[in-house]
């Protein structure tokens, strides 16, 4: 398995290569591909890999000189691109322009106006914006813990305090609550986990994580009828789905890795041994049409679940989760071998690849050569703290 990765892997970097990417947003833009060159340099060794990180970097601030976001968010602006720059200072030393006390003041009233609009989830709403703070070198603990004193209070002023997380989108009529990580209550959590490790308001912490995990098991399906744990959403007129998806942006598998470090967190022994045993029930899921793993991207395709299980099991060292990574990464090889139907359509008519929207991270080239470099490279997993699985 280790050569065909390397295989892979040289042809991902002809990919990345053969379009020339300007975007500045970590999860399809240059961020992703940065981060994927300076990994690809420390497995490899090879200096051509860290010249192109390098080159990467560059083309990035020129770009954020000629167009800098007007968005704070992280997904679309600059809490993204200011959690990057304090992640690849572990490979260059660089300064992140936006880590000033003015820029921080700014971040938390944006951050304050999603917490009006009850925008917590983490790709567009607050909990991205926090993550980003929370990066810093010198985070300014007293504007996290004004921010988790708001949002503690706005939630337990509600009548009935779950009413905080109900959403309304053009694709629903009525309010519902989104269970996912990436536009759900499951990104919060995750930030969460991350302000209670930090001792930042850890009681108002807890009471809030109490809340959701209560709320969450009042909705656990059975898995033997039902094929997974819990929806992706709960909402009047929703009809649920029997088979979600086994992925990072929504059902059981990104939810409950998200639980299991809140388990230990709270050093909940209870709630640590039924999320365990929930996850060895998910490596059991290996129908792909019905897991809907009709991609090979880290967001909701097998090099996303490869790389989870692969945490997992690096974290628990609990055999089940080797398997199921090693399954779901000798899937994606499977796919790469024969060409993907997303793959074969970024070929034009003279055989070059040439679709920016795949050479990203969260959905393109650059996420899939970190996750195929987990499999490679088991100590330095943190880069998936932009999926919040760290």
């Amino acid at each position: 398995m280790k050569e065909k990765i390397h295989l892979h892997l040289e042809s991902i970097d002809f990919f990345i290569k053969s379009f020339d990417n300007k975007s500045i947003t970590i999860n399809s833009g240059l961020p992703g591909i940065i981060i994927f060159y300076f990994h690809l340099h420390e497995v490899t060794k090879e200096t051509r890999h860290y010249d192109s990180a390098i080159h990467y970097l560059e083309i990035l601030y020129d770009q954020l000189e000629n167009d800098l976001p007007d968005s704070y968010l992280f997904s679309s602006g600059l809490a993204g691109i200011g959690w990057f720059f304090n992640y690849i200072r572990r490979f260059v030393e660089i300064e992140n322009a936006f880590d000033t006390a003015e820029f921080d003041i700014t971040f938390m009233e944006v951050a304050k106006n999603e917490l009006k609009r009850k925008n917590y989830e983490f790709i567009s709403g607050f909990s991205g914006i926090l993550l980003y703070i929370l990066s810093k070198e010198n985070t300014d603990i007293q504007l996290l813990q004004t921010f988790v004193d708001d949002v503690h209070e706005d939630i337990f002023k509600l009548e009935d305090p779950i009413s905080f997380f109900e959403q309304k989108d053009t694709r629903h009529e009525f309010p519902s609550i989104n269970f996912g990580v990436s536009h759900g209550m499951y990104g919060f959590v995750a930030v969460l986990n991350k302000l209670f490790a930090r001792q930042i308001n850890p009681k108002k912490c807890e009471a809030i994580l109490r809340l959701i995990i209560n709320f969450t098991f009042k909705h656990k399906k059975d898995f033997i009828t039902n094929g997974s744990f819990f929806p992706n959403r709960i909402g009047k007129t929703i009809n649920q789905s029997n088979h979600n998806r086994l992925a990072w942006c929504y059902g059981d598998l990104g939810i409950l890795t998200v639980l299991y470090t809140t388990s230990f967190l709270l050093k909940d022994i209870v709630l640590q041994k039924e999320v365990t045993t929930m996850l060895i029930h998910t490596t059991h899921r290996k129908d792909m049409e019905v897991l809907m793993m009709n991609d090979v991207w880290l967001c909701h395709g097998t090099s996303g679940a490869a790389h989870i299980f692969q945490r997992l099991y690096i974290t628990t060292q609990i055999d089940d989760f080797k398997f199921a990574a090693n399954y779901w990464y000798s899937k994606t090889l499977q796919q790469l071998d024969r060409g993907t139907p997303q793959i074969k359509s970024n070929h034009t008519q003279i055989g070059s690849y040439a679709r920016k929207d795949v050479t990203g991270f969260l959905l393109g080239y650059a996420g899939l050569g970190l996750s195929l470099l987990s499999k490679l490279q088991t100590t330095t997993l943190d880069w998936d703290e932009m999926l919040l699985m760290s």
